[in-house]
């Protein structure tokens, strides 16, 4: 267990001091940031650092399904420490959160590309790979990854793009488990992101 927490559900205007503010209540905040995509549009979920684990886990316990700006967070253990881009600010800048990212390419066609670092190019586990229709033009890679973490851990995100360089409006998410999976299905299946409601299915052809 880490000092720090991923927060989900946020509303699109809730800022990171907003969050910072909301998170004291299970304890001392030392940082606060809600992810942004690279037009500065928050995508409704941040992240919390306490100064000591104990608070990281009252926030977990004690704060999930709390109300802020009128809709209610989830909070859970951040599982990626230092490892995503796109920030939004916060009250110790950007902090060298814009490292190798861990996830998969942004290309691959539908996830036939090269594998990427994280995910050493091993067989998924049957049931544990999910296709992701309806996405929008601006979603990338880390986009999807970081919205579907909200389940469980994701081996791998992939956007597909043509030849063109363009999205195709289509991606793939691989989690560790196919449990993960059927949950993802279950739970963000017809759930607006990024401005449009997803389509979350197995992928057949994993």
């Amino acid at each position: 267990m880490s000092n720090r927490v991923y927060v989900g559900n946020l509303s699109w205007s809730t800022s990171w001091q907003d969050l910072k503010d909301h998170m004291r209540d299970a304890g001392d905040v030392q940082y606060a940031k809600v992810l942004q995509d690279r037009d500065g549009r928050s995508k409704g979920c941040g992240i919390v650092e306490f100064t000591t684990v104990e608070g990281a886990k009252d926030a977990i316990e004690k704060l999930t399904d709390t109300e802020l700006k009128g809709r209610k967070i989830f909070v859970r253990e951040d599982r990626e420490d230092g490892k995503r881009g796109g920030g939004g600010g916060g009250d110790r800048g950007e902090r060298g959160d814009r490292g190798a990212p861990s996830g998969g390419g942004g290309g691959g066609g539908g996830g036939g590309g090269e594998p990427s670092s994280s995910s050493g190019g091993d067989a998924p586990e049957p049931g544990s790979q999910l296709f992701i229709g309806n996405l929008s033009w601006e979603t990338g890679w880390q986009d999807l990854k970081d919205h579907f973490r909200q389940i469980g851990e994701v081996e791998r995100a992939d956007v597909a793009v043509g030849r063109d360089g363009r999205k195709k409006g289509f991606g793939f998410i691989r989690y560790s488990t196919a449990e993960d999976a059927k949950k993802a299905m279950d739970e963000l299946n017809g759930v607006e992101f990024m401005g449009r409601p997803l389509e979350v299915r197995l992928d057949n052809k994993a």
